[in-house]
């Protein structure tokens, strides 16, 4: 992505089985031998890591079993200039596609020979030059020479292509001879074409460079095993044998990037949707008189901070972009009397897994806000003043009875997503403009921005008490689709009734949503920045949050 490969630390996570047995141990160790020696080789060392050890569990057999030892290694960078930073989606169209690195016969253990059941073949090997490999490219990056980037690893290169592809929607035209060729061999075999594919040899990368800048890029990765395979062209994945593509005589692979993208995607359309939600008429209530004041100093903003809880400073930066001052206090400077909530004006409760959620997502956290915090939080919800819940903080919000308001009397609350699995995707959200609340007043544009939770889905605890809070407009933002209209999963991720994204209270300064706007406040958070797509800005909350702070 452009971090400088001579900057970069590492982190290690080991996954294993019980330490004591000794093929366990012995495993362990050759591990943390190879950790060395990569260490070593690229000069780039390990700051911190961590173990999950002991995972095992009894088989019909009635024998416990280890699950198979992995190994997940991060490495950490700094890219000084976000604008510059390299993704890999394919940006455009009679672009040339580089393979860089060395295509070698090594598909033992890959994917290849796993999906297809064989066995045997040469493990991938070390690559002494790599680090030499990858100043070069990170000096093409400075440059601006590398439009696109991916490493090439699981599934080799054409799982790379794919993805590329995918992402950027756009097609390419490979050729198979410039991949992986075996001396003396006269002609390409079945074997050839799986190595060129599928080989899942080190150290390689496949970049897109613009025809302009060909000379330049090849003469920086000089001495670098460099090979130029093909370029972007129209919507298909053409893989061919020859160099004869004006015709589809030579073709090896053919395929559409809207069915590929279909088989990536695979088995979301499997999943419970909720399409049809006939909500009742909502009668836009009266808006609330609201004053705006004049500030002689920036309103300040008090981030909650919980064990747990990894999102306060995304929530006090968008605060901060929003013109708060804004300050995290963890609850235990709260409980014991050295921050006052009263001292501010403006109280969000951020994301994250307050108390690692051991007895369900935000319970413990609420338990403190409900009986240690209530006269101090009452009376700043009283006051008028403007209080935000993300997520976690939405969860807590939610369980401490403090949304959607006392007269549900804990008849709304938040449990697991309907897909009975954790979801971490990019959502559009529409304001409801009958809503009372002041965080979506004078929004019309939908929010773009992420999720991530198991425990999200909203739900209340009959029709009646669903329609009123509907009626009421108490919904202050949904999930929709990207024409606006009632969205189903995914786009629902976690299954809410009437697609319910975002709560209010009747007052409409308490204001408590699953998805995350401090993660969306620049335009380069946007997941397709690089393809110039922009707005939807999660910024715009805060920004009416500090304007009645």
């Amino acid at each position: 992505v452009g971090a400088d490969p001579d900057q970069i630390a590492i982190l290690d996570n080991f996954c294993w089985g019980n330490p004591l047995l000794p093929d366990r141990l012995g495993s362990l160790v050759r591990a943390s031998q190879g950790c060395y020696d990569a260490a070593v080789a690229y000069n780039a060392p390990f700051i911190s890591g961590k173990d999950s050890l002991n995972n095992e569990y009894m088989g019909a057999d009635g024998q416990r079993h280890a699950i198979p030892g992995t190994l997940l290694i991060s490495a950490i960078g700094i890219v000084p200039d976000v604008t510059k930073a390299v993704t890999m989606d394919l940006k455009a169209a009679g672009d040339l596609l580089y393979v860089i690195g060395e295509t070698r016969d090594e598909l033992g253990g890959s994917h290849y020979h796993m999906i297809n059941g064989l066995t045997g073949g040469t493990l991938p090997q070390p690559i002494p030059n790599a680090l030499a490999t990858l100043r070069k490219l990170h000096q093409a990056m400075k440059q601006g020479l590398i439009k696109a980037c991916h490493d090439v690893s699981e599934g080799g290169i054409a799982v790379a292509l794919a993805e590329m592809a995918i992402a950027g929607g756009q097609g390419v035209h490979v050729y198979l001879e410039d991949i992986y060729s075996r001396d003396g061999s006269p002609e390409r075999t079945a074997h050839d074409d799986a190595v060129s594919l599928f080989s899942e040899s080190n150290g390689r990368f496949m970049v897109e460079i613009s025809p302009d800048d060909q000379a330049a890029f090849e003469t920086m990765m000089a001495d670098a095993a460099l090979y130029l395979i093909g370029i972007t062209s129209g919507h298909h994945l053409h893989v061919h044998r020859g160099r004869d593509y004006e015709t589809r005589l030579n073709n090896f692979l053919y395929c559409k990037l809207q069915d590929m993208a279909d088989i990536w995607g695979a088995g979301l359309s499997d999943k419970p949707v909720k399409s049809d939600v006939s909500r009742p008429t909502i009668k836009a209530p009266q808006t609330p008189i609201r004053t705006v004041k004049t500030h002689t100093a920036k309103p300040r903003a008090l981030i909650l901070h919980a064990n747990g809880t990894n999102r306060d400073r995304d929530a006090a930066q968008a605060c901060e972009v929003a013109g708060a001052d804004a300050h995290i206090a963890h609850m235990t400077h709260i409980l014991n009397g050295d921050t006052r909530i009263s001292d501010y004006d403006l109280l969000i409760v951020p994301g994250g897994f307050s108390h690692g959620d051991d007895l369900g997502a935000g319970k413990l956290w609420a338990t403190d806000l409900r009986h240690r915090l209530s006269d101090d939080l009452n009376q700043f919800v009283e006051s008028g003043r403007p209080v935000m819940g993300i997520c976690n903080g939405f969860q807590v919000l939610v369980k401490a009875g403090i949304l959607p308001g006392s007269e549900f009397d804990g008849s709304v609350t938040l449990t697991y997503n309907e897909s009975g699995h954790f979801e971490c995707r990019w959502v559009m959200l529409q304001p409801n403009t009958a809503s009372p609340s002041l965080f979506t007043e004078g929004l019309t544009e939908p929010i773009y921005c992420p999720v991530a939770h198991g425990e999200g889905r909203l739900l209340a605890r009959d029709e009646e008490a669903l329609d009123t809070l509907w009626r009421s407009g108490l919904a202050a933002l949904t999930y929709v689709d990207e024409k606006g209209g009632a969205a189903g999963y995914p786009l629902n991720p976690n299954g809410s009734s009437y697609a319910i994204a975002a709560l209010t209270n009747p007052a409409g300064n308490v204001f408590g949503l699953m998805p995350h706007p401090e993660d969306h406040i620049f335009s380069w958070q946007h997941p397709r920045w690089t393809r110039c797509e922009s707005g939807m800005l999660g910024l715009r909350l805060f920004q009416n949050a500090v304007k009645y702070a």
